[in-house]
């Protein structure tokens, strides 16, 4: 299921409305694979005051482990997955933690929990936002 999850977001072109928007406030950030004004979501990233950490939180999948691996180039790290309610999964990495540094840097992180995986992949033309989402959740 994953999988076929993986090929529909790499189909999705801007013409479908998908997009990634980074939203800024005082209590942290949030970069959005969404199409705008809708409630339609694949993707969030975030970060909040006083957790240092960068949530990763991917729609339309159910967890298949308690816990996941994210993946980015040659680095990896281990988080408990938290379910939201039928909705999705979330895992957090520290912001300092090399996961979070390759990912800034390509933009692709993997997701993989009990032999699934989902690929988030942020593209060039958005990787600005990526890189100061991290930025403001390392302050």
């Amino acid at each position: 299921m994953w999988l076929a999850l993986a090929a529909v977001a790499a189909l999705a072109s801007p013409q479908d409305g998908w997009t990634w928007t980074l939203y800024e406030n005082d209590g942290g950030a949030v970069l959005a694979h969404e199409v705008p004004d809708t409630t339609r979501l694949r993707t969030t990233l975030e970060c909040r005051d006083g957790v240092d950490g960068l949530m990763v939180t991917v729609y339309g999948v159910q967890p298949a482990a308690p816990f996941a691996t994210l993946t980015s180039g040659d680095a990896t790290a281990t988080g408990q997955l938290e379910a939201l309610r039928g909705r999705g999964l979330r895992v957090a990495a520290p912001i300092n933690h090399p996961v979070v540094t390759a990912f800034a840097a390509t933009g692709e992180m993997t997701v993989e929990s009990g032999g699934r995986s989902e690929v988030v992949a942020v593209p060039r033309a958005h990787l600005a936002k990526l890189r100061r989402l991290v930025e403001l959740c390392a302050r």
